[in-house]
């Protein structure tokens, strides 16, 4: 059984006449009783009660762990116990005092957020656009991180800016059992297609979380190879190749109109002839995921070129192993 409160309060003045327990006639705990009774008939007369509805309050702990409060933080920062405001949440008790209900209202999101608990977004928006861009669908995603559709959705969308840490950690568990294999969702891949958004092979699994990294497109970004890679493949540019042929032209300053435009044409096709830049951007795609119909739609070519290129233009591992054999 719960030991008695204190002497002097209100608690130990009533005792607990349920349980047969009388109340203590000392002095102080007469005292506390009074005080008491004096605050209530004052609250009655000016409009107010002791007690109020805990629905209410309820309502703003539910907020609270919404927008990520802990538990024990917000134990801490409202100086009530753990089992009353169980009782509120679980809507055990009728009426709470109103000194309760008021320590619990003036707390805010921030005073009950466990220090790191929310993260930014950046990886877990960026995993699930692979995902998406390879055929997954966010029921897929959802089944296999355990995360709920509507949470996905928010992140797809890039509606959240930040997140509480477990979800991170469940969407890049979800990304592992997924990146590897392709989707079946022409849905998925359409929508992927239609925002460029990288898929799983583009990406460094180091550098999804880092804000400032690109997906590597082409296997040459950051170069000006990779910038007419971008070109040739109808490829949506990345920064870093706009940034390295913007560099070119810089280290070029005597070409001027034509001149330049002609000497950008031939850095062009010194990267790759046409059929050999079909067959090496048809491999990329293809190692991204994409399916031949679909790289084939990239590419603006039929299935049949892209087969042509590519058996015409071997890579050069298979000439390596076929001149072994």
């Amino acid at each position: 059984m719960k030991p008695l409160a204190d002497h002097g309060t209100t608690a130990r003045a009533k005792g607990r006449p349920a349980s047969g327990i009388k109340g203590c006639p000392c002095t102080p705990c007469r005292q506390a009783e009074a005080r008491y009774d004096k605050r209530r008939r004052y609250l009655n007369a000016t409009g107010r009660t002791l007690t109020v509805d805990p629905r209410p309050v309820a309502d703003h702990i539910r907020s609270l762990f919404a927008e990520g409060a802990g538990w024990n933080q917000l134990v801490a920062a409202s100086g009530c116990s753990n089992s009353t405001i169980s009782l509120i949440l679980n809507g055990k008790i009728s009426r709470i005092h109103r000194t309760t209900a008021d320590k619990l209202l003036a707390v805010q999101p921030g005073d009950a957020q466990p220090p790191g608990l929310r993260v930014p977004t950046t990886g877990s928006i960026r995993r699930l656009h692979a995902l998406l861009a390879i055929g997954h669908t966010c029921k897929a995603i959802s089944q296999a991180s355990g995360v709920e559709h509507s949470t996905l959705s928010d992140l797809i969308n890039e509606r959240l800016e930040r997140v509480a840490r477990h979800v991170t950690e469940r969407v890049a568990t979800g990304y592992s059992a997924l990146a590897g294999t392709r989707g079946n969702s022409a849905r998925s891949i359409n929508r992927g297609l239609r925002n460029n958004w990288a898929p799983p092979a583009a990406w460094d699994d180091d550098h999804l979380d880092d804000p400032t990294a690109h997906p590597n497109w082409t296997g040459h970004c950051g170069t000006d190879r990779g910038y007419h890679l971008h070109v040739t493949a109808q490829l949506p540019k990345c920064q870093p190749c706009i940034d390295a042929h913007q560099q070119w032209i810089a280290g070029h300053p005597e070409l001027k109109g034509l001149q330049l435009r002609t000497a950008i044409t031939r850095a062009r096709g010194q990267s790759a002839s046409r059929e050999f830049a079909l067959a090496e951007n048809a491999r990329e795609l293809l190692r991204f995921g994409y399916n031949h119909h679909h790289a084939a739609e990239r590419l603006g070519a039929t299935e049949t070129a892209i087969y042509q290129a590519m058996k015409r233009h071997p890579e050069a591992g298979a000439i390596q192993i076929e001149a072994a054999a």
